[in-house]
């Protein structure tokens, strides 16, 4: 199927426990479109009912969008492994050389956990040259060498300082991706060491593309997670152009999340109009945790739970659903 010559293509990711979060970046991606230009954005999905693909489907299609929808099969990720409350989904943005059609030779990846501040279209217009992909320097992981970086930097030969970026946002050349078998080769490293891999897909990536990516603005990617509410550029929620709700703090899981009123802004211009988490004592202390600045304090501590959580619910993607 030809895209069109204004079209902006997007990729994305959900399953039934996303469709809130997956309406709020697709509301909020097209309120804040450029005039003149249109979206294609495909929908790489596990399961999300029919009802709910239909209220999406219409979202998009009053707000110049075109939704479709790509069926991902789970078992083509088969031994990559999983922890703590991640799904397979993560690892969908590995298929997207197989299931996008030959004609889309580049696309930008959005996960369904952020909303678009700004136009689109300047991400999209943003020079690629002969790079595999542009993406946001991680605001958590620096380098490959750090702290749940990349477990066998040394054994690939990647410098200890190569920068790590955060696979949330991502300007993809799906033509190089293609031809360098990228998708299949994080696949390959994520297996190999599944019992290091810290963050999934995305060290598979920083893997296999050390040193073939380039650097965006981090206002493209601002992690609202991270304590203090910069990332290593320096900006700030109020002048980035994606927030994204990374991390375990959802804003619709803790109602006092701090940036709740950026997600629920652009909820409320959707069905899902009115709805907010039910208040819950463990919500009312992360709230506090945030404000009072305990979470600065202790973010040290929140890594060495991590490590605790990872070792006890390490897992493996099923051969079979």
């Amino acid at each position: 199927m030809t895209v069109p010559d204004n079209a902006i293509v997007i990729a994305c990711a959900a399953d039934q426990d996303y469709v809130r979060p997956l309406a709020v970046m697709l509301q909020s991606l097209l309120a804040n479109l450029g005039t003149g230009r249109t979206a294609r954005i495909h929908v790489l999905h596990g399961g999300i009912d029919d009802r709910d693909r239909a209220v999406l489907t219409e979202l998009c299609a009053r707000n110049r969008g075109t939704l479709l929808w790509v069926s991902a099969q789970d078992t083509r990720f088969a031994g990559a492994p999983l922890w703590g409350r991640m799904t397979v989904t993560t690892y969908y943005k590995l298929a997207l050389s197989d299931l996008l059609s030959r004609d889309v030779r580049k696309v930008i990846w959005l996960d369904s956990d952020l909303a678009v501040l700004g136009d689109i279209a300047r991400l999209w217009d943003e020079p690629i040259g002969e790079r595999h992909a542009l993406a946001v320097p991680d605001a958590v992981v620096r380098y490959v060498s750090s702290r749940c970086g990349i477990a066998g930097y040394r054994e690939l030969g990647i410098p200890p300082r190569a920068r790590y970026f955060n696979a949330g946002v991502m300007v993809i050349d799906l033509a190089l991706w293609r031809r360098d078998r990228v998708s299949e080769r994080a696949l390959e490293y994520v297996r190999q060491y599944r019992d290091r891999v810290w963050f999934w897909d995305q060290e598979g990536l920083n893997a296999v593309l050390a040193g073939q990516w380039g650097e965006l603005d981090s206002r493209w990617n601002h992690n609202a997670s991270v304590p203090g509410g910069a990332t290593p550029g320096g900006s700030v929620a109020g002048s980035s152009w994606i927030v994204h709700f990374a991390g375990n703090l959802k804003p619709w899981r803790y109602a006092r999340h701090p940036q709740r009123d950026v997600y629920f802004r652009y909820l409320d211009m959707t069905s899902w109009q009115g709805w907010r988490p039910a208040w819950s004592l463990s919500s009312t202390m992360i709230g506090l945790y945030e404000k009072i600045g305990l979470r600065t304090m202790l973010y040290p501590v929140e890594h060495w739970a991590m490590r605790f959580l990872r070792v006890l619910s390490r897992r493996s993607v099923a051969e079979h659903p």
